[in-house]
């Protein structure tokens, strides 16, 4: 009787049963190391995100000081345009825009000249509302708020007036909020811009 030959099937031609597929070492996924490995990376690029956005404070001033730095132009335009003095008048609660007149300075009320709450005080403001400060430099919430030049015809201290003439003396309004100082300025020429200091 012939010998039976018994064959055995592999996964490869040629392969004997002994060296089937090797199994995995490692099963798919991530090593613990891996993990935290990422983790602290994300950690460390948040925290350099955190570190370059302005605090509150620090977003609420940047984004008065360019409406602030638009209204002040308006009203340096405007005084020509109506050969009428304009002056911008800052208090604790806000600022408001006047006009000279046979009763002392009244405020004007067309928009966009017309009484603004300092964003970060949370208050509002009538429409006649006529700061009582009498002073160059004050707090206004958290942020102090300092005025240079500007002051004529009668005006009080921190006021900024804007005459008949195209030009004017430079003038410039600081905000310090926290750790930031922001400069809305002119040179009296030139329209009014802002600067950053750290």
């Amino acid at each position: 009787m012939p010998e039976a030959r018994v064959r055995t099937r592999s996964s490869e031609a040629g392969s004997s049963p002994a060296r089937a597929c090797p199994r995995r070492a490692r099963a798919d996924g991530f090593t613990l190391l891996e993990i935290l490995v990422t983790l602290v990376i994300a950690a460390m690029l948040t925290g350099l995100v955190a570190l370059a956005l302005p605090t509150g404070n620090d977003q609420l001033a940047h984004t008065e000081a360019r409406r602030l730095a638009a209204l002040l132009d308006t009203a340096r335009e405007q005084a020509v345009a109506q050969s009428l003095p304009v002056a911008w008048a800052a208090g604790a609660e806000g600022y408001n825009f006047l006009r000279p007149s046979p009763r002392g300075w009244v405020p004007l009320l067309q928009s966009p000249l017309v009484a603004h709450a300092w964003p970060w005080v949370d208050r509002a403001l009538a429409p006649d509302y006529r700061p009582r400060t009498a002073a160059a430099q004050w707090y206004a919430g958290a942020v102090r708020v300092r005025v240079v030049g500007g002051g004529a015809l009668g005006a009080a201290p921190g006021w900024l007036v804007f005459g008949s003439e195209p030009v004017s003396q430079p003038m410039r309004v600081e905000l310090d909020a926290d750790a930031l100082r922001l400069i809305v300025w002119s040179n009296g020429a030139q329209p009014f811009q802002v600067s950053e200091q750290r």
